[in-house]
């Protein structure tokens, strides 16, 4: 999505009108429905005349065009500035041009990372020169109208307008940037002119329009859904762009790792935090790679087994090996191994980690997380302490932080934030939280995330499944008829009220997410745990309700069917652990699609308290 394509003399006339931010703002309410911050205003306000500026430079033609805020898809981060036009021999171009207000930097340890001075304090992030690549790269992969049209170049470059370069030893031009800067040059306070300058050569015959439309209209093709690109990840193939503050998490890692080889006594335990759709998994097989390609004894984990077998499945498909399925493992799989045997260990869905492993021997005090940090001498661990499902979960940020220091690892600690699923809305999930938490800070649902309640189980297959391609989700609020006779699955998840009935997803279809058979079952939290889907319906059951008297949540306990993972109930005054339980699995649930979340709920109650919430 772009939020503002005009003509250059059109985006010149609305700075030096000084409308816009307004114009902006307006355009965002009116494309995103959001409210625009006042720290944002101040940078388009800030920025733009500086670009402004340089355009009038150029000296360009009138219908060479100007796209603002670019929204890269299935995302939160947006390219500040595309400039489309022909160069004088009629070759098509489009400039991305990432705007900074940075005054110094400093370089820092990690491929393409820096250190400057943002939200307050000295941090670091990702180096002009590699965030304007990685940009344009993620462009390429999404938009299909580019990735289809050779004859359309797209360039990359930053402008640090307020940064003026030191004379001697730049910290931004440090020979270690050197790879990201010949493909993206940065340009500094009194290098305006040549920048302008190449934005001339690139654009100088105008006739940007047909350009701007080809970005804007390209359809965006599907998702490159982890389960279908881990095997050109292995290769080492860039199919999964990491940005901002997925680089920063991968390149400590990566660092951690490299420091290792000459500090082979030293263990290390890395505990990356992270909500639904941070791109966790993402950062993970990026690493997996990188450990791969430098010769590490590596394993990935996934204590989810759907989530692994179709990371299995997906592999031996793309690459033909067998042998591939023995990378991607259970997390009961290192009750016997020898200390420090791995080089590294990467443990995906870390809140997922158990005591023991089902027919696996117990061994005094340990456990599966004790287990893994054991046996790697690098231990990375992407966790969310809100997705337990289960009272056999026991993965948790303190539980792994107290294995490590019985351990003596060093412990490192990092955090993502930014929003990569549910159309990069971060306004959704925290939205989704409020609901959860019962929160009394209201929080308007805004964004393109699709969002629905709908009234009828029915209505929602044919919106879902039918219409869209998606699948149907629901809490553990049935029965499940492990028995399948005859091939036929028991139609378990009855709503008698609409004579709705479907049956759970067939458990000898681990594969479930993306077996074209399975589209008319209804998968269940265990099988769908790590993955993701375009769109996703979920029904609520009657575990999960709505007290309008007391205007609050509701758990009953008498309809959460899940025996294996419902807790014992509690002592008298007690608060009820499975209320946690049950409300964790509906936000996981909830936050599986990459588009769309469509709900019908069993209790009335809780259908209207979501459409107020939702309007």
């Amino acid at each position: 999505m772009i939020i503002y394509n005009e003509t250059s003399s059109a985006f010149l006339e609305h700075v030096y009108e000084k409308k816009i931010g307004y114009v902006l703002k307006e355009k965002v309410h009116k494309k995103m429905n959001k409210l625009v911050s006042a720290s944002e205003l101040r940078s388009w306000e800030n920025s733009l005349p500086q670009m402004a500026r340089v355009l009038r430079d150029a000296n360009l033609k009138k219908d060479t065009h100007v796209l603002l805020e670019y929204k890269l898809p299935s995302s939160e981060k947006r390219i500040d500035f595309i400039v489309t036009g022909q160069d004088d021999k009629g070759k098509k171009n489009a400039v991305i041009i990432e705007l900074k207000q940075w005054q110094k930097s400093k370089v820092a340890d990690g491929d393409g990372i820096v250190r400057t001075f943002l939200g307050g304090r000295e941090r670091e992030t990702v180096h002009p020169a590699y965030q304007a690549t990685s940009y344009k790269r993620y462009l390429l992969n999404f938009n299909e109208s580019l990735y289809n049209d050779p004859s359309i170049q797209l360039h990359s470059c930053a402008y640090l307008h307020n940064y003026i370069r030191a004379k001697n030893g730049e910290p931004l031009l440090d020979e270690r940037y050197r790879e990201y800067l010949l493909e993206s040059p940065i340009f500094f306070q009194f290098s305006d002119r040549e920048l302008a300058h190449r934005i001339r050569m690139m654009v100088a015959r105008g006739n940007g329009k047909e350009i701007a439309e080809t970005i804007e209209k390209g359809k965006i093709r599907p998702s490159k859904k982890l389960v279908e690109t881990v095997g050109s990840l292995i290769e080492g193939n860039e199919e999964f762009v990491l940005l901002d503050e997925q680089k920063v998490a991968y390149e400590k890692v990566v660092s951690i790792y490299n420091k290792t080889k000459t500090q082979t006594d030293q263990k290390h335990v890395i505990l990356i935090k992270g909500g639904p759709g941070t791109g966790k998994s993402v950062i993970g097989l990026n690493l997996m790679s990188y450990m791969l390609k430098s010769r590490a004894y590596v394993e990935y984990i996934t204590p989810n087994q759907a989530f692994r077998e179709v990371l299995r499945k997906k592999l031996i498909g793309s690459s033909g090996h067998v042998e591939v399925r023995d990378l991607f493992k259970g997390s009961a799989s290192y009750v016997e191994a020898p200390e420090n045997y791995f080089d590294v260990l990467i443990c995906d869905e870390a809140h997922r980690l158990k005591e023991h492993g089902h027919m696996k021997k117990k061994i005094p005090g340990e456990n599966q997380a004790t287990q893994i940090i054991r046996s790697s001498r690098v231990s990375v661990f992407f966790i969310d302490d809100f997705q337990k499902i289960s009272k056999k979960d026991i993965g948790s940020i303190e539980l792994l932080q107290q294995e490590a220091e019985k351990l003596g690892a060093n412990i490192h600690v990092l955090e993502l934030d930014s929003q990569f699923r549910c159309s990069g809305s971060g306004n959704y999930i925290e939205w989704l939280e409020s609901i959860f938490n019962e929160s009394d800070e209201e929080v308007p649902l805004q964004g393109d995330f699709e969002f629905k309640v709908l009234s009828n189980p029915h209505e929602l297959k044919e919106k879902i499944v039918d219409q869209r391609g998606g699948r149907l989700l629901a809490g553990y609020a049935w029965d499940w008829t492990k028995n399948v006779k005859s091939g036929q699955l028991a139609d378990d998840v009855v709503i008698e009220e609409h004579d709705f009935a479907l049956p759970w997803n067939d458990p000898n279809r681990i594969d479930w997410a993306i077996h074209p058979e399975c589209a008319n079952q209804i998968g269940c939290i265990h099988t769908v745990q790590g993955l993701e889907m375009d769109y996703v319906g979920v029904i609520i059951g009657k575990d999960l309700g709505y007290d309008e008297e007391t205007d609050s949540l509701v758990v009953r306990r008498e309809e959460f069917k899940d025996k294996g993972a419902r807790p014992a109930k509690p002592k008298k005054g007690q608060p009820d652990p499975l209320v946690d339980l049950v409300k964790n699995t509906y936000k996981t649930l909830m936050t599986r699609g990459m588009k769309g979340c469509y709900v019908y709920c069993c209790d009335v109650g809780l259908e209207r308290f979501l459409r107020r919430k939702s309007e």
